[in-house]
């Protein structure tokens, strides 16, 4: 099994079974993530010390069975810039908040957590999520997962192209006018407002 290419419910599923453990799955994105992200710019921010912390950490918990595992418990995921993570930078790539590091999670992405979720990283935005594509001030421009010369879409342009280049199995994105429909459409996977 190569976990960067199975879906999130299959690799749920896999580590809650013991087929394979936390570790595996997010050392597996994570490299791929080394490899992949660089030309198409996707993730911005990624967090190799807390996941392979968390990844350890559910891993444990699993071998226990103290306590019921959540629906992601295990699950490397990524998170859109513009959503607090506790002690990573959040800026919605506005210059003024270049140097903003998030005191705590946001509601969302504390529920993320409490699943079992695994956060390796945060994925680019344009400026303060306004734009249909994904070309950050701060950040850069992020590619098409298939074709650079293309648009990855916006607002959650990182996102869209993080799922479709299997960098992540799942991303927490945001939608009012087709913020996640629109990078899932332009870079060919599902999603869901």
């Amino acid at each position: 099994m190569n976990p960067c290419f199975e879906t999130a419910t299959r690799l749920a599923r896999a580590i809650r079974n013991g087929r394979l453990s936390s570790v595996e799955a997010t050392q597996a994105h994570l490299e791929r993530i080394a490899r992949v992200n660089g030309p198409i710019n996707a993730l911005v921010v990624v967090d190799r010390e807390g996941a392979m912390k968390a990844a350890r950490a559910a891993d444990r918990a699993r071998s226990a069975k103290k306590k019921p595992l959540g629906p992601l418990h295990g699950v490397p995921i990524t998170i859109k810039e513009a959503f607090d993570v506790a002690g990573l930078r959040t800026t919605s790539s506005h210059p003024p908040l270049k140097d903003n590091v998030a005191k705590e999670d946001a509601s969302l992405v504390a529920r993320l957590r409490a699943a079992g979720a695994v956060i390796l990283g945060k994925t680019n935005v344009p400026e303060l999520c306004a734009d249909f594509q994904t070309d950050s001030p701060i950040f850069g421009t992020t590619k098409n997962a298939w074709d650079a010369r293309r648009t990855a879409g916006g607002s959650t342009g990182g996102g869209g192209v993080a799922v479709a280049a299997r960098l992540s199995p799942l991303e927490l994105g945001s939608d009012i006018g087709g913020s996640v429909r629109n990078p899932a459409h332009y870079n060919g996977i599902f999603s869901l407002k």
